[in-house]
This record gives C-alpha cells, structure tokens and sequence, in this order.
C-alpha cells in the first residue's frame, strides 16, 4: 500500500499546481534533489521531505522556495520520482536508475493526496509532468522530457500519452479531484486529438443531462448535455473515463455515449 504524506508536510498554503518530475539521478534523494522538490519519492515508494516548505512556493512567499520548474514555480508543487539517471530519450534507453512501477504508483497516490489537500483539480493544466508544462502551459522549458516513457511499461508515451494516463489514475485516487464538467461541445471545440484517444458523443439525455461522477456509479459532481463530445480514457465495465474539452476527468455511463 503506498506511504501517506505525513499532515506536517502539507501546510497551508494557496497551491493551484503540482507538477511531476524524474531526478535524472540514483534511486535514492540526494542533497541537490531535497533543495529543489518538496516532496521526492525513491525507487522503493520511500517518500523523502525536500528542505523548503511547500507554503515558500506560493504566492507571495518571500525567502527561499523550491526551483523545480523554470518559471513555473509559483504557486506549484515539486513533486519528483529519483531515478533515470543517465537515461536516454531517443532511441530510448533508462539508465541504471530506471523508474520502477511501484515507484510510479506511489507517486500517483502523493499527487492525489496533494490534490485532495490543496483542493487542486485533475486537469492538464493543474497536474501535469514537466514534460507537459511547454506544451500545456506555455511556458518555455530546456527540453525536459520528464515523464515522456514508462520503464516498466511502453503502452503510454509522449507528453500527453503519459500525462493523461497519469491523470486518469490520479483521478480514481483522489477524493476531490475531478472536476465538474464543463459545456462540452462540438468538433471543432474540442482540443487537438493528439493522443489519438476515441471519442463519443453525449446522446439520449435531452432535456435532462448527463451525471458527470467522480468515481464508477460514485457522487455527482456535474454534467454534460446532449451532443457533448468527450475522449475516452479507461473501461471500467459499463462506466467510463473521459475528458471533456476543458481537460476535466470524471466517469460517466457508456450507455450514453456513441462514436464519433
């Protein structure tokens, strides 16, 4: 079972990101690691307390703060997986250090838990890798690729590939995480397909709409009305997980749902 955040870790503070990120080192924290993440996770889902206060990176915090990501530390939380040290993008090689599953998943509960305290919703561009911060958020990086590969898995690459599965998880962790929908739309309206994930379109519901879910058949937390289209996710029997063109995560029926 994956290592609860200790409440002294989590103090209050005006949080609206948390980003995820490899170390490019060992498997193990070292001093360079707890002086730019808050919360860092070794290969064995041991959790490690970076030196700042996650309270130093929001906004304004005066004093010393974590640097994790460049010019997007404000009001963001570092979160880091030790390990890829010398890794290699293309063609893709891991290193000594390569990311482990349990690594992964213990880090996906940190994110969720952070999710649940800081009341931050699972979007792209609220939690996302800093491989996604360019893209995402328009914020220049130097060609970081963390988390663009899976060690232990080749099914998810790509900034987004990664992402959204990360999201996806995250989101059936999180008590809080998933947001309520939004409008929907057409075609046209929706984000890039980039990911090549199917889409379906919201049928069968007019005049009412849609119940958007927090978990498979769980509390109601929006909803979308006829001809909303949105990306499927995962396959939980006949529920669903899907992304609405505003990038919320939730589930819904698929009885609902057709091709697109």
């Amino acid at each position: 079972m994956p290592n609860s955040i200790p409440n002294s870790w989590m103090p209050n503070a005006d949080m609206s990101r948390i980003h995820l990120h490899w170390t490019a080192g060992g498997h193990k924290a070292n001093s360079t690691d707890i002086k730019s993440y808050h919360i860092l996770v070794e290969a064995d889902g041991k959790l490690v307390r970076g030196i700042h206060s996650i309270a130093a990176n929001a906004p304004g915090a005066s004093g010393p703060r974590a640097s994790h990501t460049k010019n997007a530390n404000t009001g963001a939380i570092g979160v880091s997986l030790c390990c890829m040290r010398q890794a290699r993008e293309r063609p893709f090689n891991p290193g000594p250090s390569p990311m482990t599953e349990p690594q992964w998943k213990q880090g996906l509960a940190v994110l969720a838990q952070l999710a649940d305290r800081y009341d931050i919703l699972v979007t792209p561009t609220t939690i996302l890798s800093h491989a996604e911060v360019e893209p995402n958020l328009n914020i220049a990086q130097n060609n970081k690729w963390d988390i663009v590969r899976l060690a232990f898995d080749d099914r998810f690459q790509g900034p987004r590939g990664v992402g959204d599965q990360m999201r996806a998880q995250v989101a059936t962790l999180t008590g809080g995480g998933a947001a309520p929908a939004g409008t929907g739309g057409d075609d046209e309206d929706f984000i890039p397909n980039d990911t090549k994930l199917p889409r379906f379109r919201v049928v069968d519901v007019s005049p009412s709409r849609l119940n958007f879910r927090r978990s498979p058949g769980g509390e109601k937390v929006g909803s979308l009305p006829e001809r909303t289209v949105v990306e499927r996710i995962g396959v939980f029997g006949e529920w669903w997980q899907v992304r609405t063109r505003l990038g919320f995560v939730g589930f819904v029926h698929s009885g609902f749902l057709r091709p697109v």
